[in-house]
Protein backbone atom coordinates (compact mmCIF):
# COMPACT_ATOMS: atom_id res chain seq x y z
CA UNK A 1 0.00 0.00 0.00
CA UNK A 2 2.82 2.25 0.27
CA UNK A 3 4.20 4.33 -2.58
CA UNK A 4 7.61 6.66 -2.50
CA UNK A 5 7.82 10.16 -0.51
CA UNK A 6 7.08 13.10 -2.25
CA UNK A 7 7.95 16.64 -1.20
CA UNK A 8 5.54 19.34 -1.10
CA UNK A 9 5.88 22.35 -3.84
CA UNK A 10 6.99 19.98 -6.59
CA UNK A 11 10.69 19.15 -6.06
CA UNK A 12 12.35 15.71 -5.39
CA UNK A 13 15.34 14.47 -4.04
CA UNK A 14 18.12 13.89 -7.07
CA UNK A 15 21.82 12.85 -6.75
CA UNK A 16 23.52 13.61 -3.85
CA UNK A 17 20.27 15.02 -2.14
CA UNK A 18 19.65 17.78 -4.35
CA UNK A 19 16.11 19.32 -5.22
CA UNK A 20 15.72 19.55 -9.04
CA UNK A 21 11.91 20.90 -9.73
CA UNK A 22 9.18 18.92 -10.79
CA UNK A 23 8.05 20.11 -14.62
CA UNK A 24 5.22 20.12 -14.07
CA UNK A 25 5.43 22.75 -10.82
CA UNK A 26 7.55 25.24 -12.95
CA UNK A 27 4.90 28.17 -14.13
CA UNK A 28 1.80 27.84 -11.65
CA UNK A 29 -1.28 29.93 -12.50
CA UNK A 30 -3.39 31.71 -9.96
CA UNK A 31 -5.68 28.44 -9.83
CA UNK A 32 -3.00 26.17 -8.80
CA UNK A 33 -2.51 24.26 -11.70
CA UNK A 34 0.99 24.00 -13.29
CA UNK A 35 1.06 25.47 -16.81
CA UNK A 36 1.92 23.26 -19.69
CA UNK A 37 5.12 23.88 -21.73
CA UNK A 38 3.87 25.08 -25.27
CA UNK A 39 5.34 21.61 -27.38
CA UNK A 40 2.46 19.99 -25.34
CA UNK A 41 -0.15 21.68 -26.03
CA UNK A 42 -1.24 20.14 -28.97
CA UNK A 43 -0.61 17.19 -27.31
CA UNK A 44 -2.87 18.19 -24.59
CA UNK A 45 -5.79 19.09 -26.87
CA UNK A 46 -5.55 15.34 -28.42
CA UNK A 47 -6.15 14.11 -24.99
CA UNK A 48 -8.68 15.84 -23.95
CA UNK A 49 -11.20 14.48 -26.89
CA UNK A 50 -9.77 10.64 -26.55
CA UNK A 51 -12.39 8.57 -27.35
CA UNK A 52 -11.31 5.60 -25.61
CA UNK A 53 -11.07 7.16 -22.32
CA UNK A 54 -15.17 8.37 -22.92
CA UNK A 55 -15.79 4.46 -24.16
CA UNK A 56 -13.82 3.01 -20.90
CA UNK A 57 -15.69 5.41 -18.43
CA UNK A 58 -18.76 4.57 -20.18
CA UNK A 59 -18.20 0.57 -19.80
CA UNK A 60 -16.98 1.13 -16.31
CA UNK A 61 -20.21 2.56 -15.47
CA UNK A 62 -22.24 0.30 -16.79
CA UNK A 63 -20.48 -2.56 -15.03
CA UNK A 64 -21.36 -0.38 -12.09
CA UNK A 65 -24.81 0.31 -12.37
CA UNK A 66 -26.11 -2.19 -14.44
CA UNK A 67 -27.28 0.27 -16.90
CA UNK A 68 -26.61 -0.26 -20.82
CA UNK A 69 -24.97 2.40 -22.50
CA UNK A 70 -24.22 3.24 -26.07
CA UNK A 71 -21.04 4.95 -27.01
CA UNK A 72 -20.86 8.13 -28.82
CA UNK A 73 -18.62 7.28 -31.66
CA UNK A 74 -18.40 4.30 -34.12
CA UNK A 75 -17.00 1.51 -33.19
CA UNK A 76 -14.36 1.58 -35.89
CA UNK A 77 -13.16 5.01 -34.10
CA UNK A 78 -11.65 3.22 -31.15
CA UNK A 79 -8.15 2.00 -30.44
CA UNK A 80 -9.18 -0.86 -28.98
CA UNK A 81 -5.68 -2.24 -27.94
CA UNK A 82 -4.67 0.99 -26.56
CA UNK A 83 -8.65 0.78 -24.50
CA UNK A 84 -7.27 -2.67 -23.56
CA UNK A 85 -3.79 -1.55 -22.14
CA UNK A 86 -5.10 0.69 -20.40
CA UNK A 87 -7.53 -0.84 -18.75
CA UNK A 88 -5.04 -3.50 -18.16
CA UNK A 89 -2.42 -0.66 -16.15
CA UNK A 90 -5.62 0.36 -14.83
CA UNK A 91 -6.82 -3.00 -12.99
CA UNK A 92 -10.05 -2.08 -14.60
CA UNK A 93 -10.07 -4.90 -17.18
CA UNK A 94 -12.52 -7.38 -15.82
CA UNK A 95 -14.91 -3.90 -15.72
CA UNK A 96 -14.37 -3.65 -19.08
CA UNK A 97 -15.92 -6.88 -20.08
CA UNK A 98 -18.80 -6.86 -17.87
CA UNK A 99 -19.67 -2.92 -19.58
CA UNK A 100 -19.60 -4.71 -22.83
CA UNK A 101 -21.89 -7.49 -22.10
CA UNK A 102 -24.16 -5.21 -20.18
CA UNK A 103 -24.30 -2.63 -23.05
CA UNK A 104 -24.65 -5.35 -25.94
CA UNK A 105 -21.18 -4.29 -27.60
CA UNK A 106 -19.21 -6.74 -29.28
CA UNK A 107 -16.40 -7.56 -27.70
CA UNK A 108 -13.05 -6.87 -29.82
CA UNK A 109 -10.98 -9.93 -31.23
CA UNK A 110 -8.03 -9.01 -28.40
CA UNK A 111 -10.18 -9.10 -25.27
CA UNK A 112 -10.75 -12.06 -24.80
CA UNK A 113 -6.56 -13.58 -24.72
CA UNK A 114 -6.16 -9.94 -22.07
CA UNK A 115 -9.03 -11.07 -19.83
CA UNK A 116 -8.44 -14.58 -19.76
CA UNK A 117 -4.56 -13.37 -18.41
CA UNK A 118 -5.86 -10.63 -16.69
CA UNK A 119 -8.11 -13.36 -14.87
CA UNK A 120 -4.90 -15.81 -14.14
CA UNK A 121 -2.73 -13.39 -12.96
CA UNK A 122 -5.68 -12.25 -10.22
CA UNK A 123 -6.65 -16.12 -9.67
CA UNK A 124 -2.69 -16.49 -8.55
CA UNK A 125 -2.40 -13.47 -6.56
CA UNK A 126 -5.76 -13.29 -5.07
CA UNK A 127 -5.75 -17.27 -3.98
CA UNK A 128 -2.34 -16.64 -1.94
CA UNK A 129 -3.65 -13.49 -0.09
CA UNK A 130 -6.64 -15.75 0.59
CA UNK A 131 -4.25 -18.23 2.05
CA UNK A 132 -2.05 -15.57 3.76
CA UNK A 133 -5.60 -14.19 5.44
CA UNK A 134 -6.63 -17.30 7.11
CA UNK A 135 -3.01 -18.41 8.50
CA UNK A 136 -2.27 -14.50 9.80
CA UNK A 137 -5.60 -13.81 11.19
CA UNK A 138 -5.87 -16.94 13.28
CA UNK A 139 -2.74 -16.10 14.62
CA UNK A 140 -3.51 -12.41 15.60
CA UNK A 141 -6.39 -13.65 16.74
CA UNK A 142 -4.56 -16.41 19.22
CA UNK A 143 -2.96 -13.15 20.27
CA UNK A 144 -5.33 -11.19 21.46
CA UNK A 145 -4.63 -8.55 18.75
CA UNK A 146 -6.83 -6.29 17.21
CA UNK A 147 -6.97 -5.47 13.70
CA UNK A 148 -9.05 -5.53 10.37
CA UNK A 149 -7.97 -6.26 7.08
CA UNK A 150 -7.80 -3.47 4.02
CA UNK A 151 -8.84 -3.63 0.35
CA UNK A 152 -7.65 -7.17 -1.11
CA UNK A 153 -10.25 -10.03 -2.34
CA UNK A 154 -12.64 -9.91 0.65
CA UNK A 155 -13.21 -6.22 -0.43
CA UNK A 156 -13.68 -7.23 -4.33
CA UNK A 157 -15.79 -10.03 -3.17
CA UNK A 158 -17.90 -7.31 -0.50
CA UNK A 159 -18.49 -4.64 -3.80
CA UNK A 160 -18.37 -6.62 -6.77
CA UNK A 161 -19.44 -10.21 -5.81
CA UNK A 162 -15.93 -11.87 -7.09
CA UNK A 163 -12.71 -12.23 -5.35
CA UNK A 164 -10.86 -12.08 -8.25
CA UNK A 165 -11.54 -8.84 -9.98
CA UNK A 166 -8.62 -7.53 -9.84
CA UNK A 167 -5.02 -8.93 -9.07
CA UNK A 168 -4.06 -8.25 -5.03
CA UNK A 169 -0.87 -9.26 -4.53
CA UNK A 170 0.36 -8.19 -0.62
CA UNK A 171 -2.34 -8.39 2.26
CA UNK A 172 -2.69 -5.10 4.30
CA UNK A 173 -3.56 -5.40 7.84
CA UNK A 174 -4.03 -2.26 10.30
CA UNK A 175 -3.60 -2.50 13.57
CA UNK A 176 -3.13 0.31 16.08
CA UNK A 177 -0.30 1.91 17.08
CA UNK A 178 0.24 0.83 20.64
CA UNK A 179 -0.28 -3.03 19.32
CA UNK A 180 1.92 -3.25 16.29
CA UNK A 181 5.30 -4.27 18.01
CA UNK A 182 2.92 -7.50 19.15
CA UNK A 183 1.44 -8.10 15.71
CA UNK A 184 4.89 -7.96 14.24
CA UNK A 185 5.74 -10.19 16.93
CA UNK A 186 3.49 -12.91 15.20
CA UNK A 187 4.06 -12.26 12.32
CA UNK A 188 7.83 -13.50 12.99
CA UNK A 189 6.42 -16.07 15.00
CA UNK A 190 4.90 -17.36 11.43
CA UNK A 191 8.39 -17.53 9.92
CA UNK A 192 8.08 -13.27 8.56
CA UNK A 193 10.81 -10.65 8.43
CA UNK A 194 10.45 -7.05 7.81
CA UNK A 195 11.92 -6.36 4.65
CA UNK A 196 15.03 -4.09 5.12
CA UNK A 197 14.56 -0.99 3.72
CA UNK A 198 11.19 -0.68 5.74
CA UNK A 199 13.60 -1.42 9.56
CA UNK A 200 14.12 3.04 9.00
CA UNK A 201 12.39 5.60 10.90
CA UNK A 202 10.76 6.55 7.64
CA UNK A 203 8.69 3.65 7.28
CA UNK A 204 8.04 2.48 10.94
CA UNK A 205 7.13 5.97 11.98
CA UNK A 206 6.29 8.81 8.77
CA UNK A 207 4.51 6.10 6.57
CA UNK A 208 3.27 4.20 9.14
CA UNK A 209 4.27 0.36 7.71
CA UNK A 210 6.54 -2.70 7.00
CA UNK A 211 6.74 -5.21 4.43
CA UNK A 212 6.87 -8.40 6.13
CA UNK A 213 8.62 -11.13 3.89
CA UNK A 214 7.46 -14.66 4.50
CA UNK A 215 10.19 -17.23 4.41
CA UNK A 216 7.62 -19.55 2.55
CA UNK A 217 6.79 -18.32 -0.76
CA UNK A 218 3.70 -19.66 -1.50
CA UNK A 219 2.24 -17.39 1.19
CA UNK A 220 1.90 -13.30 0.45
CA UNK A 221 3.70 -10.53 1.43
CA UNK A 222 2.06 -8.67 4.91
CA UNK A 223 1.86 -5.11 4.83
CA UNK A 224 1.45 -4.29 8.45
CA UNK A 225 0.12 -0.61 8.94
CA UNK A 226 -0.66 1.53 11.87
CA UNK A 227 -1.59 4.52 9.12
CA UNK A 228 -3.65 4.80 6.45
CA UNK A 229 -2.40 7.78 4.64
CA UNK A 230 1.15 8.78 4.00
CA UNK A 231 2.76 12.47 4.84
CA UNK A 232 1.69 15.46 2.89
CA UNK A 233 -2.18 14.43 2.47
CA UNK A 234 -4.56 14.70 5.50
CA UNK A 235 -4.83 11.57 7.49
CA UNK A 236 -7.58 10.22 9.82
CA UNK A 237 -7.08 11.65 13.25
CA UNK A 238 -7.27 7.97 14.43
CA UNK A 239 -7.67 4.80 13.44
CA UNK A 240 -9.30 2.59 16.48
CA UNK A 241 -12.83 3.58 14.53
CA UNK A 242 -11.57 1.74 11.68
CA UNK A 243 -10.68 -1.43 13.62
CA UNK A 244 -13.29 -1.58 16.05
CA UNK A 245 -15.86 -0.88 13.84
CA UNK A 246 -15.00 -3.70 11.34
CA UNK A 247 -16.87 -6.58 11.08
CA UNK A 248 -16.09 -10.34 10.40
CA UNK A 249 -16.88 -12.34 7.21
CA UNK A 250 -16.61 -15.82 6.34
CA UNK A 251 -13.69 -17.36 4.64
CA UNK A 252 -13.31 -21.31 4.99
CA UNK A 253 -13.87 -22.59 8.19
CA UNK A 254 -12.68 -19.30 10.15
CA UNK A 255 -14.19 -15.56 10.07
CA UNK A 256 -11.91 -12.86 9.47
CA UNK A 257 -12.13 -8.80 10.19
CA UNK A 258 -12.74 -6.75 7.22
CA UNK A 259 -14.01 -2.66 7.57
CA UNK A 260 -16.91 -1.43 7.74
CA UNK A 261 -18.91 0.51 4.61
CA UNK A 262 -18.53 3.50 5.81
CA UNK A 263 -14.71 3.09 6.82
CA UNK A 264 -14.31 0.96 2.96
CA UNK A 265 -15.20 4.80 1.54
CA UNK A 266 -12.98 6.39 3.74
CA UNK A 267 -9.93 4.18 2.74
CA UNK A 268 -11.01 4.38 -1.21
CA UNK A 269 -11.17 8.24 -1.22
CA UNK A 270 -7.85 8.37 0.93
CA UNK A 271 -6.26 5.66 -1.64
CA UNK A 272 -7.82 7.99 -4.72
CA UNK A 273 -5.90 10.74 -3.01
CA UNK A 274 -2.60 9.19 -2.27
CA UNK A 275 -2.75 7.65 -6.13
CA UNK A 276 -3.21 11.57 -7.51
CA UNK A 277 -0.32 13.17 -5.13
CA UNK A 278 1.89 10.65 -6.91
CA UNK A 279 0.03 10.92 -10.70
CA UNK A 280 -0.58 6.86 -10.87
CA UNK A 281 -3.82 5.08 -11.94
CA UNK A 282 -6.47 6.13 -9.52
CA UNK A 283 -9.91 5.44 -11.51
CA UNK A 284 -10.09 1.82 -9.78
CA UNK A 285 -10.17 3.53 -6.44
CA UNK A 286 -13.20 5.65 -7.56
CA UNK A 287 -14.92 2.92 -9.16
CA UNK A 288 -14.85 1.44 -5.44
CA UNK A 289 -15.69 4.86 -3.87
CA UNK A 290 -18.72 4.70 -6.10
CA UNK A 291 -19.96 0.98 -5.99
CA UNK A 292 -20.08 1.76 -2.17
CA UNK A 293 -21.90 5.06 -2.44
CA UNK A 294 -24.80 3.22 -4.75
CA UNK A 295 -25.13 0.78 -1.87
CA UNK A 296 -25.91 3.44 0.45
CA UNK A 297 -29.53 5.16 1.57
CA UNK A 298 -29.22 9.29 2.08
CA UNK A 299 -28.90 8.42 5.87
CA UNK A 300 -25.84 6.13 5.39
CA UNK A 301 -24.15 9.07 3.64
CA UNK A 302 -25.07 11.70 5.41
CA UNK A 303 -23.52 9.69 8.23
CA UNK A 304 -20.54 9.00 6.36
CA UNK A 305 -19.43 12.69 5.94
CA UNK A 306 -20.47 13.08 9.55
CA UNK A 307 -17.80 10.52 10.50
CA UNK A 308 -14.97 12.22 7.85
CA UNK A 309 -15.88 15.58 9.23
CA UNK A 310 -15.09 13.90 12.93
CA UNK A 311 -12.13 12.73 11.67
CA UNK A 312 -11.15 15.31 9.87
CA UNK A 313 -11.30 14.52 5.81
CA UNK A 314 -14.53 15.71 5.14
CA UNK A 315 -12.87 17.63 2.74
CA UNK A 316 -10.57 14.84 1.42
CA UNK A 317 -13.81 12.62 1.09
CA UNK A 318 -15.60 15.00 -0.84
CA UNK A 319 -12.89 15.93 -3.59
CA UNK A 320 -13.36 12.17 -4.34
CA UNK A 321 -17.12 12.00 -4.08
CA UNK A 322 -17.17 15.03 -6.43
CA UNK A 323 -14.68 13.82 -8.88
CA UNK A 324 -15.93 10.06 -8.92
CA UNK A 325 -19.64 12.07 -9.33
CA UNK A 326 -18.55 13.63 -12.35
CA UNK A 327 -16.70 10.47 -13.94
CA UNK A 328 -18.85 7.76 -12.70
CA UNK A 329 -22.62 7.41 -12.36
CA UNK A 330 -23.04 8.22 -8.65
CA UNK A 331 -24.73 11.26 -7.19
CA UNK A 332 -22.71 14.33 -6.34
CA UNK A 333 -21.95 14.69 -2.72
CA UNK A 334 -24.41 17.08 -0.86
CA UNK A 335 -21.70 19.33 -0.22
CA UNK A 336 -18.39 19.91 -2.12
CA UNK A 337 -15.56 21.88 -1.88
CA UNK A 338 -13.32 23.74 -4.72
CA UNK A 339 -11.14 22.30 -6.56
CA UNK A 340 -7.88 22.67 -6.73
CA UNK A 341 -8.02 22.35 -10.58
CA UNK A 342 -11.29 23.82 -11.09
CA UNK A 343 -10.97 25.14 -14.77
CA UNK A 344 -10.37 21.45 -15.82
CA UNK A 345 -12.68 19.63 -17.49
CA UNK A 346 -14.29 16.14 -17.61
CA UNK A 347 -12.15 14.80 -20.10
CA UNK A 348 -9.00 15.70 -18.33
CA UNK A 349 -10.09 14.34 -15.02
CA UNK A 350 -10.94 11.18 -17.05
CA UNK A 351 -7.38 11.07 -18.31
CA UNK A 352 -5.34 11.58 -15.32
CA UNK A 353 -7.16 9.15 -13.36
CA UNK A 354 -7.00 6.56 -16.81
CA UNK A 355 -3.59 7.65 -18.06
CA UNK A 356 -1.50 9.56 -15.75
CA UNK A 357 1.22 9.14 -17.49
CA UNK A 358 0.78 10.96 -20.65
CA UNK A 359 3.22 14.51 -20.19
CA UNK A 360 0.32 16.28 -21.43
CA UNK A 361 -1.59 16.46 -18.67
CA UNK A 362 -1.60 19.63 -16.25
CA UNK A 363 -1.66 18.55 -12.86
CA UNK A 364 -2.45 20.63 -10.10
CA UNK A 365 0.17 21.97 -7.68
CA UNK A 366 0.64 19.20 -4.59
CA UNK A 367 1.01 21.84 -1.89
CA UNK A 368 -2.41 23.22 -3.55
CA UNK A 369 -4.09 20.38 -3.83
CA UNK A 370 -2.93 19.78 0.32
CA UNK A 371 -4.78 23.07 1.00
CA UNK A 372 -7.84 22.29 -0.81
CA UNK A 373 -7.83 18.59 1.09
CA UNK A 374 -7.50 20.20 4.58
CA UNK A 375 -10.27 20.67 6.89
CA UNK A 376 -10.88 24.06 9.05
CA UNK A 377 -10.06 22.69 12.26
CA UNK A 378 -9.11 24.23 15.47
CA UNK A 379 -8.72 28.38 16.20
CA UNK A 380 -6.45 28.85 12.90
CA UNK A 381 -9.07 26.38 10.46
CA UNK A 382 -7.42 25.25 7.20
CA UNK A 383 -4.27 27.83 7.87
CA UNK A 384 -3.30 25.34 11.17
CA UNK A 385 -4.00 21.76 9.56
CA UNK A 386 -2.05 22.90 6.32
CA UNK A 387 0.52 23.35 8.54
CA UNK A 388 0.44 21.13 10.76
CA UNK A 389 0.50 18.38 7.71
CA UNK A 390 3.36 20.58 5.81
CA UNK A 391 5.52 19.84 8.84
CA UNK A 392 5.04 16.24 9.09
CA UNK A 393 5.68 16.38 5.51
CA UNK A 394 8.77 18.26 5.65
CA UNK A 395 9.54 15.99 8.57
CA UNK A 396 9.30 13.27 6.70
CA UNK A 397 11.43 13.56 3.74
CA UNK A 398 14.05 14.53 5.72
CA UNK A 399 13.95 11.25 7.91
CA UNK A 400 14.20 9.42 4.60
CA UNK A 401 16.99 10.99 2.48
CA UNK A 402 19.20 11.26 5.78
CA UNK A 403 17.80 8.25 8.08
CA UNK A 404 18.96 7.95 11.68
Amino acid sequence: MASESFPLGGVSPGRGGIAHADPAEAAPSRDGVAQRPAAVEGAAARTGCRAEHALLLSLIASALDGTARTPSCRGDRFDWDELIGMAVRGRLLVHVQQGLVVSGIAAPPGLGPAVKAFRQRSLMANSVNLSTVRRVSGALDDAAVDFVILKGPLQLRALYGDYFVRPSSDLDLLVDRHDYDRAAAVLKGLGYAPAERCESRWWRHYLGEQHFLPADRSFAVVDLHHRVQQPGCPAPREVASYIGDGHRVPLGTSEVPVLSAVHACLLAAISFVKATFHREHSLRYLGDLAMQLLGMSDRQRHRLEAVARAQGIRHLLLFAWNIAGELLPVDLPPASVPRPWSRLDRATLAAMSLSPEDPAIAWPRRRALLWHLCDPIGPFGRIGTYAREARFAAAAEISRIAPR
